[in-house]
C-alpha cells in the first residue's frame, strides 16, 4: 500500500552515510557500519544497555528521524512548554527495512515504530505523546501491539490480532511501514496501521519489492480507554523513532518518513 504524499516534511535515507546525515541520529552516537549482501547495501549497529522503568535491564538500539528539522527546546526532563510545532509531521508514513541478529531477551524481542511529540506545560510537566506499533517475536505470545504514553514513562499496550501469520525472526529481513493519519471529517480519531513485506528485496537488484500487506491496525479515539489513558494522542511527531528491544544487533536500510494524504474511506 503506497499513500500519496502531502507537501509537508519528509526524510529519506538512501545512499547517505547515516553517521553524518542531517536530521538523523543513532542514539548514544553509536557508529553504524556499512555492509553489503550482493546488490543490497545496508548498515549495522549494536544495541546498548538499557534500564527499564520497571527496574529490569536489557538491550536496545534506537534510530531517530527529525523530518521537520528544527530544534526541540523542551523535553519531559525540563518540564516546560510544548514539544510540538506547526512543522511537525502529522499524517505520516514511516518505512524501514530491518533485520535483527541475536536474541538477548526472548520475552522482549521486538521492533517498535514510534511517533513522538508531546505537550509539556508548567501545570502538566510530565505530558508525553508517544504512540507506537510493535512487531514482536513469536515467543512474546502476541506478535503485534499498539502502545501509548501520555505521562512519562507510563505506557498502555493493546494486543492486536494480526491479519496473517508473521513474527520477528532473527537473521531475516522485513519491510515495516507505520501509517498514522486523521481523516479531515473525523478529528477525534487517529488510525494507526502496520504493514509488512516479508520478502522485501529483489534477489538480483537488491531493490524493494513493495509487496506490502496490512498486518495490524488500531484506531485511537478520544474517550476510548486503553487502560490508564482515554485521551486521544494527536500531537504529530517532531521525532520519529525505530526502536529495538531484546536483540543484540540491528541491520537497517532505506529508512524514509513522509507526510501523506489520508486515504478516502
Amino acid at each position: 500500500m503506497l499513500f500519496p504524499s502531502a507537501s509537508g516534511s519528509a526524510f529519506h535515507l538512501g545512499a547517505q552515510n547515516p553517521n553524518s546525515t542531517n536530521r538523523f541520529q543513532i542514539e548514544r552516537k553509536t557508529t553504524a557500519l556499512e555492509r553489503t549482501e550482493g546488490a543490497l547495501r545496508y548498515w549495522s549497529v549494536p544495541a546498548h544497555d538499557l534500564n527499564y522503568a520497571s527496574g529490569a535491564t536489557g538491550k536496545t538500539a534506537r534510530l531517530h528521524i527529525y523530518a521537520s528539522g528544527g530544534v526541540q527546546k523542551y523535553t519531559w526532563k525540563t518540564q516546560q512548554d510544548y514539544l510540538a510545532s506547526p512543522a511537525d509531521t502529522r499524517n505520516q508514513e514511516f518505512t524501514a527495512y530491518v533485520r535483527v541478529r541475536g536474541i538477548t531477551d526472548p520475552k522482549r524481542a521486538a521492533i517498535s515504530l514510534k511517533i513522538r511529540g508531546g505537550a509539556h506545560t508548567e501545570k502538566n510537566p510530565d505530558l508525553a505523546s508517544c504512540t507506537m506499533m510493535t512487531f514482536q517475536a513469536a515467543t512474546m505470545g502476541a506478535v503485534a501491539r499498539f502502545g501509548k504514553e501520555l505521562t512519562h514513562p507510563i505506557y498502555d499496550y493493546i494486543t492486536l490480532r494480526p491479519h496473517f501469520d508473521a513474527a520477528l525472526t532473527p537473521d531475516r529481513w522485513f519491510g515495516l511501514k507505520l501509517v498514522s493519519f486523521t481523516m479531515p471529517n473525523q478529528p477525534q480519531r487517529v488510525t494507526n496501521r502496520l504493514y509488512l513485506d516479508t520478502e522485501p528485496f529483489e534477489a538480483v537488484t537488491g531493490k524493494p519489492r513493495n509487496n506490502w500487506r496490512l498486518f495490524a491496525e488500531y484506531t485511537d479515539e478520544e474517550g476510548k480507554s486503553t487502560g490508564k489513558y482515554s485521551k486521544l494522542v494527536d500531537w504529530g511527531g517532531w521525532q520519529t523513532t525505530l526502536r529495538t528491544d531484546g536483540v543484540a544487533n540491528l541491520d537497517f536500510a532505506l529508512l524514509s518518513l513522509r507526510e501523506i494524504v489520508p486515504p478516502k474511506e
